[in-house]
């Protein structure tokens, strides 16, 4: 089968897959709110999946919690049943839905979330799901935050011939500890590989190594203690920590911080909002802020097409902008499907500086060491005016999961689910 037969018949499979999990959902929906669950003697509908489909618990949980969601956002459930919506995201809608503190919000939520499912990478689906519950349930998101904080700890123990260091504490202090870690981790596997390279030449490789990763990660451990014990001042070792966030965020807790009242920012900012490290994790705003003010981190603000508005600068010096700004133009490399973290690709160009390509922010975007050569055979990587990333093959037909809903009316019919979608939901 060539690549695009393949693709389609994937898709086809996939379409299935979404549709009757959308009607598992909305049968339990029916069955939830005409309470048909207790002519059989079950005191929820929760039982009765259980008991008619040998459901587990956690199983028979979400697929209520998809039913529920799926009530309160009309536009999602047609979708979702016409085979537009992934089930990995029909189950993070309905786990961000569940929240009771968002429930006044979830009306006016329906067309974003139906956009940020369909037309968004997981991933970053669920980052915008994670900013959109954080804006709707604000207390709740700062509780949680100062919750972190306040719950900080760290311990060192000892059992018999072993030492365990724990430590938990909130996600901002994390992203500098694991900055600083990753360094001194690349020190020790390039100080164990040049003495080694020393031994066998030419014939060095990365098997060759004598210490695992985990090992070299304990050791790097070590090596920042005993650095801090010598150390003659604080923050001695020279690394860039990025912390990203959109403008509209940075001004308005900005305004907050210098005690104005600003108005809230509504739910509705969620895709745009960038609160996070440079790896995706959300942030707390006030965090990032505060360390842009006393310069222990870069800040990154970006503007609504993902590119790049402005790079803060650390108190020390730092070499590159440009380039990390390109490698925070993504969370993952550009090439559809690809996982690999957009700080572990280089900066690539999106046009071929060959081929007149600029070499600037807007022209840029990481691509890992496996995918970036792909474009010398004529695999394209373009961002379209929204910031989102799509790859074609060298006839020009596009790769992987956004041709889904353009073959959507091809591969089956959806008005056939569109229809049963409204019997199911008619009272009648």
């Amino acid at each position: 089968m060539s690549p695009v037969d393949l693709q389609t018949r994937a898709q086809e499979l996939e379409v299935l897959r979404r549709r009757v999990e959308a009607a598992n959902a909305l049968l339990v929906q029916r069955v939830d709110d005409a309470k048909a669950y207790t002519v059989d003697g079950h005191r929820r509908v929760s039982a009765w999946g259980r008991a008619m489909n040998n459901w587990s618990g956690p199983e028979a949980s979400t697929m209520v919690k998809l039913a529920r969601a799926m009530r309160a956002l009309p536009k999602f459930a047609e979708a979702a049943l016409a085979g537009e919506v992934g089930v990995a995201q029909m189950h993070a809608i309905a786990k961000v839905a569940a929240n009771p503190r968002v429930q006044q919000h979830l009306a006016d939520a329906d067309d974003l979330f139906l956009t940020s499912a369909r037309d968004l990478p997981f991933d970053d689906c669920a980052t915008v799901l994670r900013h959109w519950e954080e804006l709707a349930d604000t207390d709740g998101a700062r509780a949680r935050h100062d919750r972190a904080l306040l719950d900080r700890r760290a311990s060192i123990r000892f059992i018999s011939e072993r030492s365990y260091l724990d430590a938990q504490g909130p996600a901002h202090d994390g992203v500098l500890f694991e900055a600083v870690l990753e360094h001194y981790v690349q020190i020790e596997w390039q100080h164990e590989w040049d003495i080694l390279a020393a031994v066998h030449g030419d014939q060095m490789s990365p098997a060759l190594m004598e210490r695992t990763h985990s090992q070299r990660t304990f050791d790097a451990l070590q090596r920042i203690f005993a650095a801090a014990a010598t150390a003659p001042e604080a923050g001695a070792v020279g690394v860039t920590t990025n912390m990203v966030i959109d403008q509209e965020t940075f001004e308005h807790q900005i305004a907050e911080d210098l005690g104005e009242d600003p108005e809230p920012i509504p739910p509705t900012h969620a895709p745009k909002r960038r609160c996070e490290d440079a790896k995706g994790r959300v942030l707390d705003p006030r965090a990032v802020t505060a360390a842009a003010v006393v310069g222990h981190v870069r800040r990154v603000v970006y503007g609504a097409d993902g590119v790049v508005l402005n790079m803060g600068r650390r108190q020390r010096l730092f070499n590159g902008p440009q380039r990390d700004a390109v490698l925070m133009a993504s969370r993952r490399c550009t090439f559809i499907g690809c996982s690999i973290p957009g700080h572990r690709c280089q900066a690539d160009h999106l046009v071929p500086y060959g081929r007149g390509g600029p070499t600037d922010v807007a022209n840029g975007g990481p691509g890992c060491g496996f995918h970036n050569p792909f474009k010398n055979n004529g695999t394209r990587t373009v961002r379209d005016h929204k910031g989102r990333w799509h790859t074609y093959r060298p006839d020009g037909t596009e790769i992987g999961w956004p041709t889904i809903r353009h073959n959507l009316a091809r591969l089956q019919n959806p008005q056939q689910f569109a229809d049963l979608y409204q019997a199911m939901t008619n009272d009648d």
